[in-house]
């Protein structure tokens, strides 16, 4: 229900009691054939749909390349964005270079690069590589000039 004054054709007032003053139109002509009026109603729900419709199809798109990206399903349990990626890693080497064996709980870095040495080969490695900054740090001569693969081998050896 409307308050008293105020009707079809009356501008909105203050309450402080102000005279109303009746809108400006022109009799007997509709929105639509006044020269220079803004769009219909049906014109301009039609343009409202036609930006929705181009709304949701950009969000579609954009999805849908999301979800490429992510590998199909978006791996994040619910089939929003994953917060995290999982790295790609490079395939294993097959075999350690140190002491050829084919199975490891996890490839380590070696004298030859990322993921060439078994974990125990590879924490062996760790050991010689620490042992040998620490003489350098302390200012001695290390009794270990080189570590490669040779003297990782003979190392190994040795430890057993």
């Amino acid at each position: 229900m409307l308050p008293p004054g105020s009707g079809p054709g009356i501008a909105p007032s203050s309450s402080a009691g102000h005279v109303h003053v009746p809108l400006v139109s022109t009799p007997g002509l509709g929105p639509a054939q006044i020269p220079g009026a803004a769009l219909t109603q049906d014109q301009d729900r039609s343009m409202a749909e036609a930006d929705m419709e181009l709304i949701r199809t950009k969000r579609a798109l954009t999805t849908m390349a999301a979800a490429a990206a992510l590998g199909g399903n978006g791996s994040g349990g619910g089939g929003g964005k994953n917060k995290y990626r999982k790295r790609s890693r490079a395939t294993p080497p097959g075999k350690c270079h140190s002491c050829n064996i084919r199975e490891t709980p996890e490839w380590r870095r070696g004298p030859d690069g990322a993921r060439t040495l078994c974990n125990a080969c590879g924490l062996h490695y760790a050991k010689l590589v620490r042992k040998r900054e620490k003489a350098l740090a302390n200012g001695e001569s290390p009794s270990i000039q080189r570590i490669d693969m040779e003297m990782l081998r003979a190392s190994a050896r040795a430890a057993d």
